[in-house]
């Protein structure tokens, strides 16, 4: 890729790249909302093209850190705190164990990686609502740090922590509320050690800001969708286009080492 955010001689971001970001931000949030799918799974595969794969988690970082802000300020008065310590005790350290991982993976094996765990999201998601995870000290505490370990490597690691808030017996706005606090500090957590680890600068900051702050409005977007239309058909879609980039991941990664 020449002249983006990733380009060899120093990073830019040129004028048409804020424009895609906004554009895919906005409908990954509107499409993530209507479907059930994380919007950070719907969004990744288009950032790719904008900010390299090396780029994605450092955007993402800082975007559903805006993100999970503004679902736990509408159920502010719901968040439960006690999980929260609880989850955060083994997922800090398990982010940042993902996060040294990250930095590791050389491009087409991080490609190979991300379209795997998109694929393996598809089913995953569907077997995580089936499921709740009996709240033991030592099942908070594997959950928790598996949660962390996947969450700093890659993008849409949150899916794995809904079983577990589900066992703690939350729903509603507790679930939703309690989620977005751990998703804040999580990837509050995720930047700075991407900071240290000299992956995460100015540009690409300011490119996660935008994302996050353009899935804001995509949020009410969904619920005027959600008003309209049958959340079944979107599911499916989404499910297919995570499903497409996820092969497309790993078709490009194995014909670049090829």
């Amino acid at each position: 890729m020449t002249g983006g955010l990733m380009s060899g001689a120093g990073p830019t971001l040129e004028l048409w790249q804020f424009a895609a970001l906004a554009v895919i931000s906005f409908l990954g949030a509107v499409l993530g909302g209507v479907s059930g799918f994380g919007a950070g799974l719907i969004v990744t595969p288009f950032l790719v093209p904008i900010v390299g794969v090396k780029g994605v988690v450092p955007v993402m970082a800082v975007a559903m850190t805006l993100g999970n802000m503004s679902r736990a300020w509408v159920y502010r008065s719901k968040i439960e705190r006690k999980p929260i310590l609880q989850i955060l005790i083994a997922a800090i350290p398990g982010a940042a164990l993902g996060t040294y991982l990250y930095d590791l993976l050389p491009r087409d094996p991080l490609a190979i990686a991300i379209g795997v765990f998109l694929l393996a999201s598809i089913p995953l998601r569907r077997i995580l609502t089936r499921r709740k995870v009996t709240p033991t000290p030592r099942a908070i505490l594997g959950v928790s740090a598996g949660f962390g370990v996947v969450s700093g490597a890659l993008p849409g690691g949150g899916i794995m922590l809904m079983p577990l808030l589900l066992g703690i017996g939350l729903s509603g706005g507790g679930l939703v509320g309690t989620d977005a606090v751990v998703g804040v500090l999580i990837n509050v957590s995720k930047a700075l050690f991407l900071n240290s680890l000299g992956l995460l600068d100015v540009r690409l900051f300011l490119g996660g800001l935008l994302v996050g702050l353009c899935m804001i409005p995509g949020a009410y977007g969904a619920r005027w969708l959600i008003d309209r239309l049958h959340v079944k058909v979107h599911t499916a879609i989404i499910e297919v286009l995570v499903a497409g980039s996820g092969i497309s991941f790993i078709w490009s990664a194995f014909r670049e080492m090829t």
